[in-house]
């Protein structure tokens, strides 16, 4: 598997059909994940580009992780100058859906839309995670583990706790930091490009309401709410959204040589 070096530190992601024409599509995960969270619907996306970035100290990349958004968006800016994709669309899950807006305030030249899943344009951080994520790191994980889905089997939740937990302390409660301290309200005004919101109507950590707030704050989103699905939206729905996200990559706008699609 693939990695690259940004400012002396490796990079791991995947890379599914590197040939495939239009926009390749990066996926960001969340905090204390990694990209083994998306499902393979999304990670082998037809006849797209699909590659899928572990984050700075998460997965199989090099530490540390980050405290700020800012950081963890600089380093995404990095990794798309260097994998060479002449179109790229970001889609982040909750923290991940973070940093593409903050890449988004100051695009790089290859970014031509945004799949934001279960994000807002803040993120308030739940005490259990922010004030007891180190003291009690294993309740934080129980917490997003038993929060984070609506109907899903157990199996499911095991599997995201064990995700959480081998990610470790310091690199998820470094994550909380980082969400705790986003707000781009002021801001989503400015971010012209495309932009997908997803999000489940039964979604307690980021409420749909938030949701709402993102798309009705950038200029061009589009709102997608799947009934019955809660904040791992992709994990219990995961062909429903995979068929929104190829939707939405299908109807943007096609640019020519040196020329911006926005």
């Amino acid at each position: 598997m693939p990695h690259l070096t940004a400012n002396g530190r490796r990079l791991f992601y995947t890379d599914q059909q590197p040939d495939a024409p239009g926009p390749a599509l990066l996926l960001l995960h969340g905090a204390g994940g990694s990209h083994l969270v998306w499902p393979g619907a999304l990670r082998r996306l037809a006849d797209t580009r699909v590659l899928a970035l572990d984050l700075p100290g998460h997965g199989r990349s090099d530490p540390p992780g980050r405290r700020l958004m800012a950081h963890y968006a600089a380093t995404v800016s990095d990794f798309i100058a260097a994998v060479g994709a002449p179109e790229i669309v970001l889609a982040g899950h909750s923290m991940g859906g973070a940093i593409a807006l903050t890449v988004a305030l100051e695009p790089p030249a290859a970014l031509r839309g945004l799949v934001l899943i279960s994000v807002g344009p803040r993120l308030r951080v739940n005490d259990t995670l922010l004030g007891g994520g180190l003291a009690d790191f294993e309740a934080a994980a129980d917490f997003i583990a038993n929060y984070g889905f609506a109907a899903a089997p157990d199996e499911l939740r095991r599997k995201t706790r064990q995700a959480i937990l081998k990610t470790g302390a310091t690199t998820t409660f470094g994550d909380f930091l980082a969400c705790s301290r986003f707000d781009a309200r002021a801001r989503l005004p400015g971010i012209h490009l495309p932009a997908l919101v997803i999000g489940g109507d039964e979604d307690r950590l980021t409420p749909p309401r938030q949701m709402d707030a993102l798309a009705a704050g950038l200029p061009h989103a589009q709102r997608a709410r799947l009934a019955g699905a809660g904040h791992f939206v992709m994990l219990e729905r995961p062909a429903e959204v995979a068929a929104l996200v190829a939707d939405f990559l299908a109807a943007l706008p096609r640019s020519t040589p040196g020329q911006s699609a926005v």
